[in-house]
């Protein structure tokens, strides 16, 4: 896109100013802003406990769609969908093992419940924010369009990711599911045991282990329970019926991966958090790490304690792993061997420290993806200001940009986020895709190709002889279009200037054509490259390109018919209630359909 951007300008289709227009858009720019408050959000932990306990324990996949669509949806319309699908895909594919439900049925319905959420407010999507500022910058004299409500889109929005939901739980089965696909999440990885204890602002106190929620935890399953109140060395399986209590050691089973899953489970403290603490390293600094443990070391035959292992290598062991068996004994007791395998917590000068150092205690260091440790005290200060934003935004003190950048700066302020990790949670590709295209549009303008396009979206409207409904619907499908060619936000960028001429032409509200582009530009179903959550979900699921152009094109062609319907209804309610009671009916099929199916196998 900006080698497109630097023809047209040496080609003097556009001058400078409005080459670079896109990259102070105000749009683009609160999209970049709320990536940062996303990620503040992100690093507390806390939404993946809490987003794992939305999904609860379906009895049949068609029970487990609905579990996974409807929260993912209703928090899609305020929490930016590529951080929402980041914290819930771990949380789901360890989920979807525990239910036995294929990750064919769960993936794709988790994407398109982000992008059929991502309609339901102003702020529900980058896209949504880039085509407002395009408005404000078009019609800046406008008063309905600089004071628009963040609801403005949720009366055409809501119909469509109901009819969307709709057709997901009704076509899965038919589409995505294959003789040989149904995959059941499952982990080969070696387990290593981990301790930790139960504080007493848990909410598994008071509970039996089967309801306190912590048998079976994103991988990690708890194996063992040891009373505060003895001090036995003895380790047994505690019955299901026995309740939990402040104090009780919990003796968990996982991979290393997974173990990053327990840290984030609120009123759960791990045995070496004291050692942990001394370390002096801050949180954002604190890394998950296995370190193997080399065979003529020091470390060799000797305790943790009696190595004094903190102080002496900067990090704190958490578990150790021996040839394939767990270690059920707290770290600090075991005498190490050659080639247990440790998991330790270290900040970056360990790290630093043995990266060219295998000869001496380790053979072998690497550290475990996205495993800093969440930050429970930022969780309440975090939710404080995300929603303090919105609420600003909403009572009009400030534009959204200005609430979102008052949030960020605050976050880093409170230690929410460090610097770093706020420099890193903008989406640099983003901004660099995006912003020539608002060039590129302009030069569709000056170049008179947006109006010959426009006159032509016109006569196919009207040639369709339904009024308003066939332009809205010619502009929705050619944004459709556009968006499988370039990533969405640059298609709307681009369309934007096309469809505005057309409203012009065609005498219809300039808003309804932009709500029309916000609704076609999230509608990334067809191929896995329309958006990234259809990337991040491929692999896991076991996707081809051919399955999303199978099951989303019909869902597409669905959409623009439900969305034009929504856009030229005046009574919106009316089209609330239909494609709800819709929903409601085709939930209700599909459980009892699967629930036949299952009686029919155990009998």
């Amino acid at each position: 896109m900006l080698t497109a951007l630097t023809a047209l300008y040496l080609a003097q289709i556009i001058d400078i100013k409005e080459a670079l227009a896109g990259f102070s858009s105000s749009g683009l720019l609160t999209v970049l802003v709320l990536f940062v408050v996303a990620e503040g959000l992100n690093k507390t932990g806390a939404l993946n406990w809490y987003v794992g306990k939305l999904f609860g324990r379906p009895s049949t996949p068609a029970g487990a769609q609905i579990r996974v669509m409807a929260p993912i949806m209703a928090l899609s319309g305020f929490i930016n969908d590529t951080p929402l699908v980041t914290i819930a895909l771990p949380v789901l594919i360890q989920w979807a093992g525990r239910v036995k439900v294929p990750l064919r049925l769960i993936l794709i319905p988790l994407s398109f419940a982000a992008l059929l959420g991502g309609v339901f407010t102003i702020i529900g999507t980058s896209t949504n924010l880039i085509v407002v500022g395009l408005l404000l910058d078009a019609y800046p004299n406008e008063e309905r369009y600089t004071n628009l409500s963040l609801f403005a889109l949720t009366p055409y929005g809501v119909p469509v990711g109901f009819i969307g939901m709709a057709y997901v739980i009704l076509m899965s089965p038919l589409l995505l599911m294959r003789k040989d696909q149904g995959v059941i999440a499952s982990s080969s990885e070696d387990d290593i045991l981990l301790g930790a204890r139960l504080t007493q602002w848990s909410p598994a106190a008071g509970r039996s282990i089967k309801r306190s929620g912590l048998r079976d935890t994103g991988g990690i399953y708890l194996v063992s329970v040891m009373r505060k109140a003895t001090a036995m060395e003895s380790y047994t399986t505690i019955p299901l019926t026995d309740e939990l209590s402040e104090g009780d050691l919990l003796w968990f089973s996982g991979s290393a991966t997974s173990v990053g899953n327990l840290r984030k489970i609120p009123g759960l403290s791990l045995l070496e958090s004291d050692e942990v603490m001394k370390m002096g390293e801050k949180a954002q600094d604190r890394r998950l790490v296995e370190a193997v443990v080399s065979r003529n070391g020091p470390l060799v035959g000797k305790t943790v304690k009696e190595l004094k292992f903190r102080s002496t290598y900067g990090a704190a062991v958490i578990a150790v792993h021996r040839e394939g068996r767990r270690v059920h004994e707290l770290p600090g007791n075991i005498k190490l061997q050659a080639g247990d395998v440790l998991l330790l917590e270290a900040g970056k000068s360990f790290l630093v420290a043995n990266k060219n150092r295998y000869d001496t205690g380790f053979t072998l260091v690497a550290e475990v993806e996205n495993s800093s440790p969440p930050r429970f005290r930022m969780l309440i200060p975090a939710v404080i200001l995300t929603v303090g934003a919105y609420v600003c935004y909403m009572l009009k003190l400030s534009s959204l940009f200005g609430t979102a950048m008052t949030a960020a700066i605050l976050m880093v302020a409170c230690g929410v986020l460090s610097e770093a990790e706020a420099r890193s949670a903008i989406q640099w590709q983003i901004y660099l895709t995006i912003a020539p295209a608002f060039g590129v549009g302009q030069a569709l303008i000056n170049s008179g190709v947006a109006a010959a396009i426009a006159s032509f979206l016109v006569k196919v409207g009207t040639a369709m002889g339904i009024g308003s409904a066939g332009l809205l619907g010619a502009v929705y499908l050619a944004t459709v279009l556009m968006s499988q060619v370039v990533a969405n936000n640059a298609a709307a960028a681009l369309i934007f200037p096309i469809a505005m001429d057309a409203a012009a032409r065609g005498g219809i509200d300039p808003l309804l054509m932009a709500f029309s582009i916000m609704l076609a530009a999230s509608a990334a179903f067809m191929t896995p490259f329309g958006y990234q959550t259809n990337l991040m979900v491929m692999g896991h699921g076991g996707y081809s390109t051919g399955d999303f152009l199978i099951f989303g094109t019909p869902m597409q062609i669905v959409l623009l018919f439900v969305s034009t319907v929504a856009l030229v209804v005046p009574a919106w309610w009316l089209v609330w209630l239909i494609s709800f009671a819709v929903l409601v009916l085709v939930c209700v099929f599909r459980v009892l359909q699967d629930r036949k199916k299952i009686r029919s196998k155990s009998t």
